[in-house]
């Protein structure tokens, strides 16, 4: 079973969305975006342990945007899909499908003003909130639900040292209390004996008497006789069924207690015995799915754990269950599953969340963007705007070019992402299913007189990849054989204003044709101390020839793209760069305005 979609309306930062969901969810967002809101918006519906009182919402939870008469309500609905395989699933979910679709069931939480109440709420109490399911009021959800399939909440503030030291609370507890259910009560009561044994031993000693006798003097002062309560120091309980809580868990073989643990390894403790806690209430038929959510999981643990833990989590087989994270760290980001990823965006005075889960790409483009979300530790998945390049020396030159222009990009929070070739779509299908504003920087590619193009053909397909992930209908076959029919001067024209930028060859073949950047290209190109025939061919382009851009290209070739690049970008601060680049930028910061 999986949670497949969750919708909210109405609800504090929330003006309406619709999220689709694959296994385990990452959610991704800056401070105060609303991920804990999220979260809460789920525990409304799941949380066992959420009493009533919480359910019952306030008025200042509506959305702020709302109408003042408070007349939209509050709605969340969860959406379950693949349980039909399990039993227990299916007869807790099966009154709740709906009615299109069996495979699919639905459970809702609805806050709303009380049919009897005249006038607009002035207060919460004016209002009312049902659970229920498949879209029926009718149908309540009852609490046996919350209790089969459950969700358990890590804070961002949460005590690891605390939740493992307290017995009531520990999820050591269940698992110890199932060991200890299999030690028979003569084993138990030999361990108390022994214990009892080293105890008298410890109270012997005159200086540990003394001790005691003062605390229990002090408390017997406090209380009176009637309500002493004659403490004793001892190791452990004296009961041998209550023996087993005094057991906890140690760090370093046993030779120090957790509370000496960093934060980091506390909490890595607290998540494995969360799991193992899920894995033995399934197996004692206690619950049929858990949903753990951790919130900001990287403020107690650093990057290189990070990675670590959550890549197991993430890539392991797991039975029943499923991980909530909200986060905005780019280390735990990179090894996140790409579909589990869902981004939280303030946009219009309200959050608006965007999943990959229906990401429409390839198994193959998929690998592709998580290589490259991993190698780049998931920049592009925080930016504000990215603009795709194709190589090394773009990827160099543009922030470069950007600050001459004035559009720092890192102030505009907007990266550079470079692709190593022409294979933009699932980068393109990224941006757009992650709602970012992107440009495309690509080159025209011309070839012999007798073939189009292959810059035209790259962008046509990049438009219907776009359009796709929109969820509008492709272009009409007319249409695109009349763009297929413009000259470069027209075609470029035509999809710069959809953020597609094209020079009419390659990008160093416009630097050379750009008057400001020609003479830095040359000195590069001159340091190579290239043969007679390039060294003339060199002086001639700074005298006024025309640059050939076969004779440019095969001497860049030399020297490597991204090394001249690199050397350029020492060269050219202060700039202005080829004009279609300084339009892709413009674009971008544009769109992000």
């Amino acid at each position: 079973m999986r949670l497949s979609k969750l919708s909210i309306r109405n609800f504090r930062n929330y003006r309406s969305i619709d999220v689709a969901l694959s296994g385990d969810v990452v959610l991704l967002g800056e401070n105060r975006v609303g991920k804990s809101n999220l979260l809460f918006a789920i525990r409304l519906i799941l949380d066992a342990t959420l009493p009533d009182s919480a359910r019952q919402l306030k008025l200042s939870d509506f959305w702020d945007g709302a109408a003042p008469t408070f007349s939209d309500p509050i709605e969340v609905h969860l959406e379950f899909s693949d349980f039909t395989a399990d039993p227990g699933v299916l007869a807790l979910l099966t009154d709740f499908r709906t009615a299109g679709d069996p495979a699919i069931a639905r459970l809702s939480y609805v806050f709303r003003k009380k049919a009897d109440v005249a006038g607009d709420p002035q207060s919460g109490d004016d209002c009312e909130f049902i659970v229920f399911g498949g879209g029926d009021e009718s149908r309540h959800v009852p609490s046996k639900v919350r209790r089969r399939i459950a969700i358990d909440v890590l804070d961002a503030l949460r005590d690891a040292e605390s939740q493992l030291g307290t017995w009531r609370g520990s999820p050591l507890r269940p698992l110890l209390e199932d060991a200890i259910a299999g030690v028979s009560r003569e084993d138990l009561a030999a361990v108390a004996a022994d214990l009892d044994k080293a105890t008298k031993a410890l109270e012997a000693f005159p200086t540990v008497q003394t001790l005691e006798a003062e605390l229990r003097a002090g408390i017997h002062h406090l209380s009176g006789a009637a309500h002493d309560i004659d403490a004793r120091l001892r190791f452990a309980p004296s009961d041998p069924l209550r023996l087993f809580r005094a057991i906890a868990m140690f760090i370093d073989g046993g030779k120090r207690g957790i509370a000496e643990a960093s934060l980091g390894s506390a909490n890595v403790a607290l998540l494995a015995l969360k799991l193992a806690e899920f894995e033995w209430r399934r197996k004692k038929n206690e619950r049929n799915f858990s949903l753990l959510c951790v919130e900001e999981p990287e403020a107690h643990l650093h990057p290189q754990l990070q990675r670590s833990v959550f890549k197991k989590l993430f890539d392991g087989e797991k039975v029943a269950q499923s991980l909530i994270v909200t986060s905005h760290s780019p280390t735990l980001a990179a090894v996140a599953p790409l579909r589990s990823i869902v981004l939280l965006r303030t946009r219009d005075g309200a959050t608006s969340a965007f999943s990959l889960a229906e990401l429409p790409v390839t198994q193959d483009e998929l690998d592709d963007l998580e290589t490259y979300l991993n190698a780049t530790r998931a920049e592009m998945l925080f930016a504000r705007g990215v603009i795709f390049v194709e190589g090394d020396a773009e990827a160099a030159l543009v922030p470069v070019f950007a600050s001459a222009i004035g559009r720092p990009l890192d102030d505009l929070g907007v990266t550079v992402c470079n692709v190593a070739g022409v294979n933009f779509g699932p980068y393109v299908k990224l941006a757009e299913a992650l709602g970012l504003p992107y440009a495309v920087v690509t080159d025209w590619d011309p070839l012999d007189g007798t073939k189009p193009p292959l810059g035209r053909k790259r962008v046509l397909d990049l438009y219907d990849d776009a359009l796709r992930v929109r969820g509008q209908p492709p272009v009409e076959p007319a249409q695109r054989e009349a763009w297929e029919a413009l000259d470069f001067t027209a075609f470029a024209a035509t999809f710069a204003p959809a953020g597609y930028f094209l020079n009419d060859r390659t990008f160093e073949v416009s630097v050379a044709n750009t008057p400001d950047l020609l003479a830095p290209l040359l000195d590069i190109l001159d340091a190579q101390r290239f043969g007679s025939i390039r060294t003339k061919r060199l002086q001639d382009w700074r005298a006024g020839t025309p640059v050939d851009p076969a004779q440019l290209l095969a001497m860049i070739a030399d020297i490597g793209k991204g090394r001249l690049g690199a050397k350029l970008a020492k060269k050219t601060p202060g700039l202005a760069p080829p004009g279609y680049i300084a339009d892709a930028i413009r674009f971008v910061a544009r769109h992000d305005q």
